[in-house]
């Protein structure tokens, strides 16, 4: 079943793995948006945080940064309910089946444009037709499956391409690459397929393999880095359960491969203990798991490794999700496999 908009808020405060304070006060101004009683927001949050273990939830973008932006989408109401009728009608053209009618009218209620949504349905003679909707409804236009089947929308969001080397590949017909504020840094290129490169035009030492998904370990590096500098901006430490008073370096991280193994390393500030560099290493084949400490380790140091060996775990299933919600791409993938320099990942179609 869709996610219910405060449901959807969730995932975009959480898509990074961790709640920020900025965050919460935003989920507290989303459930007075939606008009929401404190009774049914305790039941989506607890259906929903007992859920996100399983990986089935998934944001439509980049944490407090969208989440802000969303919100204000929404207060532009009179722009969206005209919005969602045209969406009522246009999903009647593509094929409506009954349980995508279901949850978008559990979507758009939640909005308070389940009405508007009803009359774009079954009164669309009074909606204009669609060619385009706001980025606040970009969930809704992914349950009725507009976002694959509406060439004027996909128009609006095409992204000027640069000549440049590949770093992440995405070969679906219905992928098209997007600029990405979560990492500006890297930005969609010249290809036959969906693909995003370095600015600085970086080249890949190796050409990308021949799978559904891939990315280069680079990438993988800078969206670790990423989640580090995402905890520090909410005065968080980088790693879960790291001691307090020790902070971790974000720009020190670096990748190791070593057979089916993705060693991850950074340098910690301990304060008077000066500076040191923990690692852990992540097995991947078919999916990711992480090696146990060496024996021996203090209590301490086992919390440090498995820190930055859950850091990595959690950027791993992460960036995927990422990128394919920036090519428009609402699918699940497994297969994790590393090729060389190149993480590997198919669809599950």
């Amino acid at each position: 079943m869709a996610p219910t908009p405060f449901e959807h808020g969730l995932a975009l405060a959480w898509s990074d793995g961790a709640l920020s304070r900025e965050g919460a006060l935003m989920l507290e101004a989303l459930q007075q948006q939606l008009g929401l009683s404190d009774k049914d927001r305790a039941e989506q949050e607890q259906k929903w945080l007992a859920d996100i273990s399983k990986n089935e939830r998934r944001s439509f973008g980049d944490g407090d940064q969208i989440l802000s932006e969303w919100l204000d989408g929404l207060a532009d109401k009179e722009n969206l309910a005209e919005s969602v009728r045209s969406m009522g009608r246009a999903a009647l053209d593509i094929g409506l089946s009954k349980s995508g009618w279901r949850d978008a009218l559990l979507f758009a209620e939640g909005l308070g444009l389940g009405n508007e949504l009803a009359t774009g349905i079954w009164l669309e003679e009074d909606a204009e037709p669609l060619d385009g909707w706001p980025a606040a409804l970009d969930p809704l236009a992914i349950i009725l499956g507009l976002v694959v089947s509406v060439p004027a929308a996909i128009q609006q969001k095409k992204t000027e391409l640069i000549e440049g080397d590949s770093f992440v590949v995405i070969s679906h017909p219905d992928a098209t690459p997007s600029r990405l504020s979560w990492m500006p840094d890297l930005v969609p290129v010249k290809n036959q397929q969906c693909a995003w490169g370095w600015k600085d035009g970086s080249q890949t030492s190796t050409d990308p393999p021949n799978k559904d998904l891939v990315l280069c370990n680079s990438v993988l590096l800078a969206w670790v880095r990423r989640l580090i500098s995402m905890r520090h901006q909410r005065g968080e430490t980088g790693l879960e359960e790291l001691p307090e008073g020790f902070q971790v370096m974000p720009s020190s991280s670096e990748l190791e491969r070593d057979g089916n193994n993705l060693k991850i390393s950074m340098i910690v500030d301990l304060g008077e203990g000066g500076l040191v560099r923990p690692w852990a290493s992540v097995s991947i084949d078919g999916k990711a798991d992480m090696n146990p400490a060496p024996e021996g380790l203090g209590e301490s140091w086992v919390k440090i490794h498995d820190g930055i060996g859950n850091l990595l775990l959690t950027a791993l299933e992460t960036l995927p999700r990422q990128l394919l919600q920036a090519a428009g791409l609402q699918i699940e993938f497994s297969n994790l496999m590393i090729d060389d320099g190149w993480i590997t990942i198919d669809f599950d179609e």
